[in-house]
């Protein structure tokens, strides 16, 4: 089937305006009716085709300015013509832009003339002739059928589900190339939002992403579906959510009020915790009671998801007869009230012996959690540890004496920092900076000292629980 005219215009206009960038304009002059009419088209930040164009240059203003008659002879005594720099100034052909020419009244000899003149002023523009040719609506509808020229997405937030850890991400709706009219299906999860609820915020990526749309809705907690339709470019509509608003947030606000952790509601918990039993009396029996809150708070959040283990440390002895404590497994993969009930009896047994001033068995303890938490899968592990002092080296390193055992601190945290969903938190007796590196590597997820515990806070930190005021503003997708 042979096409039109009008057709082969529309493809011309269609390839044209695909080609735009931000940094590419293109015009397409009308030789018409009653004048000269020149569209001008380029795409905006958010890579949207836009259209403007001039007021009509009469063919009348053109005759009386430069004595040109309607037959399109130049009257001009001098044998000069300047009528047709007049009309190729009028059409703006002289720009940088690409151009496309049509003569939509081609039965008149001044639009003849004319078209001749601007194709030879840019004899590589195409040219066109078709009677009658609506050119405005023919930009309009290729400026409404445009495909996209860069992905839209939806912003939300991906969670490890072994972690917990939250972090900004854009789930793809369109990809390049998808036109009006097409629609994607999302289904995400939503948490408790703030006073607006859940914000639905769509961007264009380019450069960087800019918003396209941005709406709230005040839903219950849960997974929900709904579908994006592509309406035009730079324009979506989400359907299937109940009470959407606009949203006049500032982009700024709404990433300030993301929580670096959500509470692993649905994932079992393994939660060992690893206690100095060196020191003074009301160091110890102050360790022993923040493990207490702990595991009564994070219990009350996770009831049966959450199984915990009981380690003890003390510190080594280097005199000769003196026979030290060795790590102690006091439980392990227990419930909450066993652990809750094993802490009471280690309280009224009353500190450790206190061996060596300076240093405590954090590598025999860390040794102990590699050999007991390889080859488990299921759920997550977080490791607290409670306590003071720094490990001993594996060999002769400074003032602190070697391990008699010579495990490496160093190593065994290296293998459990690795180890598939491991969190790290610490309780620290002093400033983690004064009590030595290892306390911040084992507080990497969360550190805090002894005298300072939110328990709540420090909690959400890990992954254990959220925090009571806790809001969650984009919609949720879980990764591995």
């Amino acid at each position: 089937m042979t096409e039109s005219g009008e057709d082969l215009l529309r493809k011309a206009l269609a390839g044209a305006v695909a080609g735009l960038d931000e940094s590419r304009r293109l015009a397409v002059v009308e030789v018409a009716a009653d004048g000269i009419i020149t569209f001008e088209l380029r795409r905006d930040d958010l890579g949207r085709p836009r259209c403007r164009f001039g007021p009509v240059v009469a063919w009348t203003s053109l005759a009386d300015e430069h004595a040109w008659d309607h037959s399109g002879r130049d009257l001009d005594p001098t044998g000069q013509d300047p009528t047709e720099e007049a009309v190729i100034r009028a059409a703006g052909v002289h720009s940088h832009a690409a151009l496309i020419l049509v003569c939509s009244f081609p039965g008149s000899p001044l639009a003849g003339q004319a078209l001749a003149w601007l194709h030879a002023a840019r004899p590589e523009a195409a040219a066109f002739v078709q009677a009658d040719v609506r050119v405005d609506a023919l930009l309009r509808e290729v400026v409404l059928n445009d495909p996209l020229d860069r992905p839209y997405e939806l912003v939300v937030l991906k969670r490890s589900a072994m972690t917990g850890r939250l972090e900004l991400a854009a789930h793809q709706l369109f990809g390049i190339g998808t036109r009006p009219g097409a629609t994607a299906e999302v289904t995400a999860r939503c948490e408790s939002g703030d006073d607006r609820g859940t914000t639905f915020a769509v961007v264009a990526w380019g450069r960087k992403p800019l918003l396209l749309s941005l709406q709230s809705a005040r839903l219950v907690p849960g997974r929900y579906d709904f579908t994006v339709e592509l309406e035009r470019p730079g324009r979506v509509r989400l359907t299937g959510l109940p009470g959407l608003v606009e949203d006049d947030r500032t982009w700024a606000d709404l990433v300030a009020t993301v929580p670096r952790q959500l509470g692993n509601r649905d994932v079992s918990q393994h939660l060992v915790c690893a206690v100095e039993i060196s020191g003074a009396q009301e160091n110890v029996t102050q360790r022993l009671d923040r493990l207490r809150q702990m595991i009564a708070t994070m219990s009350a959040g996770l009831a049966d998801l959450l199984e915990v283990s009981l380690i003890t440390y003390g510190a080594h002895s280097y005199e000769r007869g003196v026979q030290e404590e060795p790590v102690e497994v006091v439980d392990w993969l227990v419930s909450p009230g066993q652990a809750l009930t094993s802490l009471n009896r280690l309280e009224e047994r009353g500190p450790g012996a206190e061996g060596h001033p300076h240093g405590a068995q954090l590598e025999d303890m860390l040794a102990v959690v590699v050999g007991r938490v390889a080859g488990r899968e299921a759920g997550r592990t977080v490791l607290l540890t409670v306590g003071d002092r720094p490990p001993h080296p594996p060999r002769v390193n400074g003032t602190l004496l070697p391990c008699p055992h010579r495990h490496d601190w160093d190593l065994l945290l290296r293998r459990l920092e690795q180890h598939p969903g491991m969190a790290f938190g610490a309780i620290c007796d002093r400033d983690a900076q004064e009590a030595g590196p290892v306390w911040s590597r084992l507080g990497a997820t969360a550190l805090t000292r002894l005298d300072a515990l939110d328990i709540r806070e420090f909690g959400a930190e890990l992954g254990l629980t959220a925090p009571q005021d806790q809001s969650v503003p984009f919609p949720l997708i879980e990764v591995p």
